[in-house]
């Protein structure tokens, strides 16, 4: 039996009570009482129902834990009776070794407040609402992302199945086609060489290499007889000339190639005509204007490639119906040409972009002043030596015509302070779109 603060503060001589006095009614007295034992039991019934709503509450939290309601536990309780076996997945444990270590740890309360005590402790653990999770639709990251890992492994296996039958076709196709595709191969090994060297000598201006430009037009006069001597009976050059090389109708891969190996000749043909333009000496045509005649000529080819592909694209679309279902190449064609009228658009106005450039003299910016020089330090921030014919830009920097023009085939900005000066310069440095023209 527990001692009470009233003994323990008097000890031993604390005064017993006189047989004329009533019996005391504090329920801490050491004395055993008549109401002692109700005493105890009141005790008792507490602390079970303490235990009792600590254990409820663990159970919930962990039942809450797992994404499931206790209110609908309570609800299906039916349902989990029929089970015959229950799933390892629905498990939950209960620790009880922190349930009576947060028993003992809680303040003793008063008795005469203890059963309204338990009794609002086990209604706030029992009838607090918890959140509605349906069980029915719980979906976590985790899930998510088996789920994801599941697809990938049956697309990977589907894979693997049809592989070994596309290498198989893939095989076919190259050796069927060994010839055409190596013919491609040639040509854009050709232009991707011969395009960065024009690129490159026109960029060097008066130190150019007129070797190494000689010697990628021979490449190309080399590789054009190359194709001419292996497809001589097929005359591809009158597709350059819009004149149909066939008089049978053909299917789409070939048509598709004609249009690319037909790309890539009027593509080395204008890599000819840039590298003659490169190789001019400056009393002809001045650096500084060079940049706007490689756009002219980008511009002017751009618009005959495109202009190359209607023809053979129309004979195709005309000429894969015969009788009544003519009309369908009819709708075809129109389509075609609806869809093509876009990209002629485009082009013409990047030519005629070039035309006003071409014609128009506009300079850099204006000369400098003596005294302007010397405060620039009398040197090209370009290309170091001495000015030659010095102009004065618009963000107040000095550079020489030619150096500051060729930097502007390739910029829009100032060298020093990239302060925007010229319009985009697309073009303008000898290079060669990479775009293969094919409707």
């Amino acid at each position: 039996m527990a001692t009470n603060s009233y003994s323990d503060s008097m000890g031993e001589n604390a005064p017993h009570p006189t047989p004329l006095q009533a019996p005391t009614t504090n329920l801490y007295s050491p004395h055993i009482h008549p109401d002692s034992l109700r005493v105890n039991m009141s005790r008792r019934a507490v602390d079970g129902t303490m235990l009792l709503n600590d254990v409820i509450r663990e159970f919930q939290q962990q039942v809450e834990n797992r994404g499931i309601s206790f209110s609908n536990i309570l609800n299906r309780s039916s349902e989990f009776t029929t089970l015959n076996q229950p799933s390892p997945s629905d498990s939950v444990v209960i620790n009880l070794e922190n349930v009576s270590t947060n028993r003992h740890s809680l303040p003793n309360p008063d008795i005469g407040h203890s059963n309204y005590q338990a009794a609002a402790l086990l209604n706030s653990g029992i009838a607090a609402p918890a959140p509605n999770v349906d069980i029915n639709t719980p979906e976590t990251p985790q899930n998510d992302t088996i789920h994801n890992v599941r697809e990938i492994q049956q697309s990977l296996e589907v894979f693997q199945k049809y592989l070994p039958f596309l290498l198989i076709l893939i095989a076919k196709g190259l050796y069927d086609h060994c010839e055409g595709i190596f013919d491609l191969i040639v040509l854009f090994v050709t232009f991707l060489h011969t395009n960065s060297v024009v690129k490159r000598e026109a960029t060097t201006q008066a130190r150019r290499s007129l070797t190494k430009l000689l010697a990628a037009l021979c490449y190309i006069l080399v590789c054009f007889a190359f194709i001419g001597y292996v497809f001589q009976d097929e005359k591809l050059y009158l597709n350059l000339v819009f004149i149909p090389p066939y008089k049978h109708l053909t299917n789409v891969w070939a048509l598709l190639w004609t249009a690319c190996v037909t790309d890539f000749i009027l593509k080395l043909i204008t890599i000819i005509f840039k590298i003659f333009l490169t190789m001019l000496p400056p009393w002809i045509i001045p650096f500084q204007r060079r940049g706007k005649v490689y756009l002219f000529i980008e511009a002017t080819s751009q618009l005959y490639r495109s202009l190359a592909t209607i023809q053979p694209w129309l004979f195709y679309l005309l000429e894969s119906y015969q009788g009544a279902e003519k009309i369908v190449g009819v709708f075809l064609s129109a389509a075609y040409m609806v869809s093509k009228g876009t990209d002629l658009m485009c082009r013409l106005r990047l030519l005629k972009a070039a035309v006003l450039k071409l014609l128009q003299n506009v300079t850099l910016g204006s000369f400098p002043s003596k005294d302007q020089i010397q405060t620039a330090g009398n040197h090209c921030p370009i290309c170091h030596d001495e000015y030659d014919t010095p102009i004065l830009l618009q963000c107040r920097h000095i550079f020489c015509e030619s150096c500051v023009s060729t930097w502007f085939d390739r910029e829009q900005t100032c060298p020093l302070c990239r302060a925007k000066i010229v319009d985009d310069p697309s073009w303008r440095d000898g290079s060669t779109t990479f775009f293969i023209q094919l409707f």
